[in-house]
């Protein structure tokens, strides 16, 4: 699934933590809250796991927060993202 998301940020890891190897990105990607959260409104972030550390190399330099175009998959794991293009914001239109 492709869609526009507003991205916050990003963070990479690779390494051992007590004897487990990690490799990993992940995105925070701003989400609507879910319509049936009673006691929540609006939006909120959602990290996102998005590859491996390599991934956050070629987005470190972006000037977050972008938008862009991110192909999701909601699957066991959660949501995860397979691929992310920067876009430009639509510039709003003059009102006046």
């Amino acid at each position: 699934m492709e869609s526009r998301f507003q991205v916050l940020g990003c963070k990479g890891f690779k390494g051992e933590v007590e004897g487990v190897n990690y490799d990993s990105t992940t995105l925070y990607i701003v989400m609507p809250v879910s319509k049936r959260a009673g006691t929540e409104a609006g939006f909120n972030v959602k990290e996102v796991k998005f590859g491996k550390e390599e991934e956050f190399q070629k987005l470190k330099n972006l000037p977050f927060p972008v938008m862009a175009e991110l192909d999701l998959e909601i699957n066991t794991k959660g949501i995860e993202c397979f691929g992310f293009k920067a876009v430009k914001a639509q510039e709003q239109p003059n009102k006046g």
